[in-house]
């Protein structure tokens, strides 16, 4: 059975002082672009139908449902769209009745129904010769979405039923359904013409009759509604066939549906005694007095509005549940669905405020994107866009008009370093670019081919697209030649679940577990399998790159990958996101509604509002409640979930353990702040920007791989003499090689990975661990022999005889008497003594 989206809710990532990427293998496939693959997905989609239909009109009309299923299991789920793309031309096409029932109930199992054509289908088998033909028709009719229809096509079908089901010249089980069918999709007026046939049969002569009239009544729900329902039930219910079981089933639902509406009215009257006593109405003004308190009082309260203060409450009372429940404001889900949806229509460029001038800023475009298709590039200012200047202004308002809907062009006015600083605030028309915006897809998925054909991918969140852009980044890996590979799920913090199981799909065999859920409000456990055969061939090596910001869906594929020993984890352990949130809307809250032109379902900004709840002009979501309603289980049974008592102490660490534990590079506090400020400088971008035109090809080497070495960066000695710096000159290499990689990914229009394997413990470790599967020695490819650091010796000396020169030196500086000592010789004192402390 097709599985839909199920969020898996994590904690946002920090901004870490990381390593860049590694070499380039090869430019990536543009998102969305067909392929030759996909071409060929289209031609076995329908040779796999055709041998369906083949084979299900040999059975009987009984046999086709479980036949529709298996197909929609095997092939549809393999083949998603393209699947039900195909299903839908041939039922325009006007196949055979039973071709045109077995099409259509394979394509209820599948996304985004189109009603017209269901219907166009499923309509003229009202009229087959074979009663079994006219069942399945009625009883997939409710599945197809028929409320979604326009109000005359949708009462010309109910009609059509309604006809039916008061002929004579049809067996009454069908005139039955065909009633109950009309009840169950027809508009408001048509119901009662429906409710006359059905009573017609409940005050039958014939018992059968009665029986059919009671059962159909029942399941519409109307069992009080109509005297005799419930007599003519409990009658059948004595009878051991089907029909008393099921006439069992529905007086028991019954019976709970009483039992509960007695509770909830007994609630109910609960609280309207607490409302006549008092009770209610003290709690609420209590809190609406704390709010004004807050507000008058407290030394910043009139920053703060009544929804501000009310949207801390309601996140206060969730967290106290746990950790993961929380609440949505309008804006945060807005943003937070955006991220899922992983697409929106804008320039395609990732952006800010840069810190030292204070201007909007690409910090680089998304390669994909019109921006970098129309020339900008990263570092680019926009400094106004048409007529508006953005010099001062909010981010969030920027990046508003920045946005819009596809198609639809966007003046900028583009500052760049070494122009006039006066052009900031009166741009010319020189300056001007016009780009059109596109439907922009954040792509999730960077890769690589290392040397030793190690390939190294990276995906950075489990959005709708991931395991597409994934399976794609694999392929061509494996094409170029990748004897390993290394998965990279450091930082990513989650996503979609269903994305988690595809992804592990492409390395798994078809048929294992992925990941199971418990819950107190379920009665079963709900288990999602691989369902096809892996994409990653069992002779390839795999590793996984975990860190403790590797959360909820990182977990799930880590963790189903080690359990299934596919693959080893190298790195810190995950976060420990095991447990399972759904979002609801706020009790009594409404969206916004909206004209969904291109019919994705979901608002973009260039859409008309319709309805404007609070007339603000603005598409604005109700507000969310997040509420944790299930645990995640791993194949083997255990639990990623952190548990922690009351006091927040850890009573279970939870997460994902790495087989190998690896810890990044640390620098130390006074270190990572000289770095700051050699970057802050801008020497090393300049430099860039000056030497790159005339040395690119020496650079884009560099930016692959530099082997450590220095004399790689024409004038190196004098550029580093001009820094004034006490870090080491191999410490200003690996500063400036980030800045030849960042324009070095301008240049070549696609993203380095994260990891750098020139300076990333974690990933050469990985790297060595693949090595060692292959049977080779890290040795044996120049570049890792060149740049890895040594591993640890546990026999070597402590740290502090072991540098013990730089102590000696640290001693000289402090010997100098009368003297004061520089701030170059204060930061290289700090130096020397963190180095011989170890701590370096």
């Amino acid at each position: 059975m097709r599985i839909f989206p199920l969020a898996l809710l994590a904690p946002a990532p920090f901004l870490v002082l990381g390593s860049l990427a590694a070499p380039f293998a090869g430019p990536q496939p543009e998102p969305g672009q067909p392929s030759a693959v996909g071409w060929q997905d289209s031609a076995d989609v329908e040779a796999l139908i055709d041998l369906r239909v083949q084979e299900m009109q040999k059975g009987s009309v009984d046999a086709l449902w479980d036949a529709a299923q298996k197909m929609a299991i095997e092939v549809g789920d393999e083949y998603g769209a393209t699947f039900d793309s195909a299903l839908d031309r041939r039922l325009k096409q006007g196949p055979a009745p039973k071709v045109a029932l077995f099409l259509a109930a394979a394509r209820v199992y599948g996304e985004d129904l189109d009603v017209e054509i269901l219907r166009n289908a499923l309509v003229p088998l009202l009229q087959a010769e074979d009663p079994a033909l006219v069942q399945g028709s009625l009883n997939l009719m409710p599945l197809i979405g028929v409320e979604d229809l326009e109000e005359e096509p949708r009462g010309e079908l109910t009609n059509s039923l309604l006809d039916y089901a008061e002929s004579e010249n049809h067996g009454a089980n069908l005139r039955v359904l065909a009633a109950m069918t009309a009840h169950r999709v027809g508009l408001g007026r048509q119901v009662p013409r429906a409710r006359r046939v059905l009573n017609g049969f409940l005050q039958s002569s014939n018992p059968i009759l009665r029986g059919e009239g009671a059962l159909a009544l029942a399941q519409l729900g109307v069992m009080k509604d109509v005297p005799g329902v419930q007599r003519e039930l409990e009658a059948l219910a004595k009878n051991p066939g089907p029909r008393g079981q099921l006439a069992q089933a529905l007086l028991k639902q019954e019976r709970l549906h009483t039992y509960y509406e007695n509770a909830l009215t007994r609630a109910r009257e609960d609280r309207d005694a607490m409302v006549q006593t008092g009770r209610v109405g003290k709690d609420v003004q209590s809190f609406e007095d704390l709010i004004s308190f807050v507000q008058n009082y407290h030394l910043e309260g009139p920053q703060f509005t009544r929804d501000d203060l009310l949207g801390a409450a309601y996140n206060g009372l969730l967290g106290s549940l746990d950790r993961h429940s929380s609440y949505f404001s309008s804006e945060s889900f807005k943003r937070f669905e955006q991220d899922l949806e992983a697409e929106y229509g804008g320039i395609g460029a990732y952006v800010g405020i840069d810190r030292e001038d204070g201007l909007f800023t690409i910090t680089r475009p998304v390669y994909s994107g019109p921006a970098y298709k129309a020339g900008l590039h990263s570092d680019d200012k926009i400094v106004q866009i048409g007529d508006w200047p953005t010099v001062g202004e909010e981010l969030e308002e920027v990046i508003k008009r920045l946005k819009g809907k596809p198609g639809t062009d966007v003046t900028l006015y583009i500052w760049r370093r070494g122009m006039d600083a006066g052009m900031i605030d009166r741009p010319t028309e020189e300056m001007s670019m016009t780009v059109t915006r596109g439907n922009i897809t954040i792509p999730p998925v960077h890769f690589e081919m290392l040397p030793g054909n190690v390939g190294l991918i990276e995906l950075t969140t489990f959005s709708k697209v991931a395991s597409a852009q994934l399976e794609a980044g694999i392929q061509s890996l494996l094409q170029s030649g990748a004897k390993s590979l290394v998965l990279d799920l450091r930082n990513n913090t989650g996503g979609l679940l269903v994305e988690a199981r595809n992804v592990a799909d492409l390395f798994l065999p078809k048929g294992k577990l992925v990941v199971r859920t418990v819950s107190k409000i379920r009665s079963r456990e709900r288990s999602w399998n691989t369902r096809k055969d892996p994409l990653v061939p069992d002779d390839i090596p795999v590793t996984v790159l975990i860190n403790r910001f590797s959360a909820s869906a990182s977990e799930i594929v880590a963790g189903a990958l080690q359990d299934h020993e596919r693959a080893t984890l190298v790195g810190q352990r995950s976060f420990g996101k095991g447990s399972v949130q759904n979002l609801f809307r706020l009790p009594g809250a409404e969206d916004d509604e909206f004209a969904d032109e291109n019919n994705n379902r979901r608002h973009d900004p260039w859409e008309t509002i319709t309805v404007d709840h609070n007339g603000n002009g603005e598409f604005d979501f109700a507000p969310r409640i997040k509420l944790t309603i299930e645990r995640y289980l791993l194949p083997t049974g255990r639990s990623i979930h952190r548990e922690l008592d009351e006091e927040g102490n850890i009573v279970s660490p939870g997460g994902v353990e790495p087989d190998i534990t690896v810890d990044q590079t640390r620098y130390p506090g006074w270190k990572l702040t000289e770095m700051r400020r050699v970057q802050d400088s801008r020497k090393l971008r300049e430099y860039v920007q000056e030497t790159f035109p005339a040395h690119r090809e020496q650079f884009t080497l560099a930016a692959l791989v530099d082997m450590d070495d220095t004399s790689a960066y024409p004038g190196f000695q004098e550029l580093y003499s001009s820094l004034g710096t006490v870090l080491s000159q191999q410490e200003v290499r690996f500063l400036l090689r980030m800045e030849v990689r960042r324009r070095v990914q301008d240049e070549r229009g696609s993203a380095f990975p994260l990891g750098d394997f020139q300076s990333d413990m974690q990933l050469q470790a990985a790297i060595r661990t693949n090595f060692e599967k292959l049977g080779l020695p890290i040795d044996s490819v120049p570049a890792f022999a060149k740049t890895f650091d040594e591993t640890s010796d546990p026999n070597a000396p402590p740290a502090l005889l072991a540098r013990a020169e730089d102590l000696q030196k640290a001693l000289e500086l402090l010997g100098q008497e009368g003297k004061q000592l520089t701030a170059e010789e204060q930061l290289e004192l700090r130096r020397l003594l963190e180095s011989a402390a170890g701590r370096e």
